[in-house]
């Protein structure tokens, strides 16, 4: 048994080395990502709540760099679009929002409510959407 476990190490790490070798390079890097974030309880809009979006380069997808910030305005929308560097394989979309005034927040992709927030495939439009669950 022993004996296969070496030729798959190797086969694995020959694969992760040539992973970018055979990605398409006709393939757009601009990223756009938007939506808008308001409030459960009173259904107003949260107006300079910031949301991140981290590049992320590594074999396992952590996240790497913060590649932008923006900020909700007075009707809670945000907008990104991102030229992505080509050595980052997909993005990670953060909501960093308030503590003291929010415990969490329901999210919906593209529409649809998710629990898995929030990630970001390059050259796609990425619409995600936070209501805000008060304290």
């Amino acid at each position: 048994m022993k004996r296969l476990v070496k030729p798959w190490l190797y086969a694995v790490g020959v694969l992760l080395l040539t992973e970018g070798c055979f990605s398409d390079s006709t393939k757009s890097q601009t990223t756009t990502i938007f939506g808008t974030v308001i409030d459960n309880d009173t259904k107003l809009p949260v107006e300079n709540n910031e949301i991140a979006i981290w590049g992320n380069n590594g074999v396992l997808a952590f996240k790497g760099i913060k590649l932008k910030t923006v900020f909700t305005d007075k009707d809670g929308k945000y907008s990104a679009v991102i030229d992505v560097p080509k050595n980052y394989h997909s993005l990670n979309l953060d909501n960093i929002f308030n503590v003291y005034k929010h415990r969490d927040f329901l999210l919906f992709l593209d529409g649809k409510q998710t629990n898995f927030c929030c990630p970001v495939q390059v050259g796609s439009i990425t619409q995600y959407d936070f209501i805000m669950l008060p304290k």
